[in-house]
Formats: C-alpha cells, structure tokens, sequence
C-alpha cells in the first residue's frame, strides 16, 4: 500500500507526539536505568519482573525517604524558631521590639533564597545542592544558641533563610522531576514530614529547658539530625529536569485568569500566611506573657500546635476529595475567626488558651496548600503566578510577626490574637471577591503539569 506524503508526515508527526509525551511523562533519572531487557510502564512500575525494573524502584523508594527526612529537618528548624524567641532575646540582651527583627531578615533570606535556588536547580544537580545546603544549615542551627551579638545572629538568621528556601524549592521540584503525574500522593507525604519535624522541635527545646534551662543541647540535637539523609542524598544521583513545556498553540488558546483575579489570590496568600506564621512564632512569648505557662509548658503549647496542624494537613489530604476547595477554605477561615473570637473573650482561662490553640493549628492547616488547589482550578498555576503567589506570603511572612513584636512588650499579650484575626478577616476579604470576581462561564482549561519556581514551609 502506498502512502502519501501527508500520510507519511502524519504519522511521523503521531510518533514524534508520542515520544514526546513519553519524555514528559518519564522523565529520565542519571542513574535510575532501566536494563534493555526490563519491561516497565511510563511511571517505573514494573511489569513483569526484572532486575532493572526493581533496582529503579528501590531505588526512588531510597530518593523519595530522603526526601522525606530531609523535609522532616526542614519542619525542624521552622518549629524551634518560635519558641527560642525569649532565648535568643536574652543572649543578646535584646528587647522583643529589637529581637522581633529576626523575622524581617529571614523572610528576606527566603526571598533571595527562592531566587537563587530556581537558578541553581537547572544547572546543578539537585542532590548535590541539597547535600551542601544540608550540612550549612546544620552548622548554622549549631551556632545559633552560642551568639550573643544581636547582629550576628540576626546575619546567621538571614543565611538560614536562604538554605531553607534552597531546601523548600529544591524538594518540592525534585519530586515532581521523580514521580512525574503520580506525585500528588508523594507530595503529600512530603509536607507532612514537615509537619512532624514542626511537632517535634518544641518538644526537644522543652526537654532542653527542663535539663538544662537553655535551649543549646535542643539546636545541637537537631543540627544532628538534620545531617540524617545527607548521606543517602549523597550517593543517590538526581531526577532530572523534564523541560515540561506547552505547545505554543496550547499556550496561545489557554483561558488566562483576569488580571483582578491573581491580584485576590495573591492577596489571600498574602494574609493567609500572615495569620499562620504570626501566630506560630509568637504563641510561645504569648503564653509566658500571660502567665499561664512557664517556659517548658510553653514549647509544649507550641508543639500542641503543631501537632493539631500535622493532622489537619493529613486530614485534609481526604478532605479535598469530598469537598470543593471553596468549601475547606471557608471552612478554615471561619473555624479560625471563632476560635480567635473565644480566645479574646476568655482571655483570662488556661483551658481556652490550650484549646484556642490546638484548634487553630488543625484551621489553618490546609489553607495553604488547598489555597494552591483553588489556583490550578482557576488556571492560575504558572511559574510567574506562582512565584508572585511566593514571594507575596513571604512579604507577609516578614511583615506581620515584626509588627506583633512592636507592640507585644509595650501593650497586653493580646495584641498577637488582634493581628492574626485582622489576617485571617483579610483572607475572608479576598475569598468573597474572588467569589464575585469569578464568572459562571470561566472555566479552567486542563494545564500541563509545571515545575514550580518554589514552594511554602509556612506548612
């Protein structure tokens, strides 16, 4: 049968589309290789046995665990911050007012961070990275408890700042390089290892305290434990980049959100993440300043917490099943504002304070990363979106615990619960106007899947 040169180029066309989609759904590991005599669908499951196929899958399993430890360690070094405020403050014979500027440094180190490691991660191997990055942060978390120069320290935060978003950046791209379109199950493992680094940290300065009374045995405890997967990271090789792009008709037909409509998300990002990290650094100096706790009931306060946020995000992986990202943010607004409403009423009981707290922690779980749902829903994920969408919290991230820490000495404790409820009524703002904003006929047209400029640890 004899072809036409259309038909010819037709198929030929089909083939290359294929194979295209092959290199975008399997994307190539350096040392994850697939003997030629292993047979293996397009996600490295194995289909009859061989020795390649169980080698590769092994091997992810090891690359995958790393990562998990490696954002364990992450969860770490983000819930001891908080409750060393009070420490750090009397190392340096600091005020809360001038301590409070260590919130402003790290956000500026994780800004510059989420920068540099989206230039790094497409140049450099990405194990390579993350086992340098590993081993600074633990010498600098190692070094933390022992300065007494309030600008030293406040350098040492900065430089922490930046491995963190190194870290944030890397894993959550490296995932997504590893797994391809099955990582959504992956992903959520990795920000619960989050949440149990963030549980444990205030548990290990409280024994600490308990000891010791100072939280340097906790910062060397866990400088160690973060060097954990360095060397599992250090003899794994790296998923590689994809290059997942669109074509160029694709991207021309996309259905683009309004200009107004990014501006609202970015805006509920903005306060979303505000209430969250504000209340979570601060709780601890909330709790001793209001005479309900000493300082190791304090770290369990904290840890309380995080504990309820752990299982909130574990939960909510169920939840967005069920319901409409909508409906959970909702949920986690409004379940907030009341829990801050009887924080405020009945701001003279322990027992509110303990329940108040626990009960935010397991609110504000998922607003983040059901926050990010809502965007893909609305056509919003993209890499300039995105790093907009990150950049933003970050400000925000910066911004309201500094402004908590101008008050906090001079007024009642009562000023934290103030500032993370006029967060959280800004979120609801922006939620009802993206409501309104959003038109009956906008619908979201499917996107390929894009590797992000960088993620959150406000989780």
């Amino acid at each position: 049968m004899q072809f036409s040169n259309s038909e010819k180029f037709s198929n030929r066309q089909k083939e290359f589309n294929l194979n295209a989609e092959k290199r975008i759904l399997c994307p190539p590991m350096l040392n994850l290789t697939f003997h030629h005599s292993s047979n293996h669908d397009c996600d490295g499951k194995i289909i009859a046995n061989s020795k390649g196929g169980i080698e590769l899958e092994t091997q992810k399993k090891i690359l995958t665990f790393s990562y998990f430890l490696s954002f364990i360690a992450l969860g770490l070094v983000s819930g001891a911050f908080g409750p060393s405020i009070p420490s750090f403050a009397e190392n340096t014979t600091s005020t809360f007012n001038e301590i409070s500027s260590l919130f402003v440094f790290s956000s500026f180190g994780y800004i510059a961070g989420s920068f540099l490691a989206g230039f790094l991660y497409h140049r450099i191997p990405g194990n390579q990275i993350l086992v340098v990055v590993l081993i600074l942060m633990a010498i600098g978390i190692g070094l933390l408890p022992i300065i007494q120069n309030l600008w030293l320290l406040v350098g040492l935060i900065l430089l922490i700042g930046i491995m963190q978003s190194t870290i944030d950046v890397g894993e959550n791209t490296l995932m997504v390089w590893l797994h391809g379109n099955k990582v959504a199950p992956f992903m959520n493992g990795l920000h619960f290892s989050f949440g149990i680094g963030s549980f444990t940290a205030p548990l290990i300065i409280a024994q600490s305290l308990k000891g010791t009374q100072a939280i340097n045995w906790a910062f060397w405890i866990i400088a160690i434990l973060i060097l954990i997967p360095v060397p599992f990271l250090f003899r794994l090789k790296s998923p590689v980049n994809p290059e997942l792009k669109a074509h160029p008709s694709e991207e021309s037909n996309r259905l683009k959100p309004p200009i107004g409509l990014i501006a609202l998300l970015i805006m509920f990002f903005i306060f979303f993440s505000g209430a969250e990290i504000t209340f979570t650094n601060w709780i601890y100096t909330h709790g001793l300043k209001s005479g309900f706790v000493d300082v190791e009931s304090a770290a369990y306060l904290t840890s309380t917490f995080w504990g309820a946020f752990m299982v909130g995000r574990f939960l909510g992986i169920g939840l967005s099943r069920r319901f409409s990202s909508y409906q959970i943010i909702w949920f986690d607004i409004i379940g907030g504002f009341l829990t801050l409403l009887v924080m405020l009423v009945f701001s003279n009981s322990a027992w509110v304070l303990w329940v108040c707290t626990t009960a935010l922690g397991f609110f504000v779980a998922t607003g983040f990363p059901t926050g990010m749902n809502l965007a893909e829903e609305l056509s919003a994920v993209t890499a300039r979106i995105t790093s907009l969408i990150f950049v933003a919290a970050s400000i925000s991230v910066m911004i309201s615990p500094w402004i908590v820490g101008q008050f906090i000495d001079r007024a009642n404790s009562q000023v934290l619960i103030w500032v993370v409820l006029i967060n959280l009524i800004m979120a609801g703002v922006a939620m009802l106007g993206i409501h309104f904003w959003k038109k009956p006929d906008f619908q979201a047209d499917p996107q390929p899947n894009e590797i992000l400029p960088r993620s959150t640890s406000t989780d």
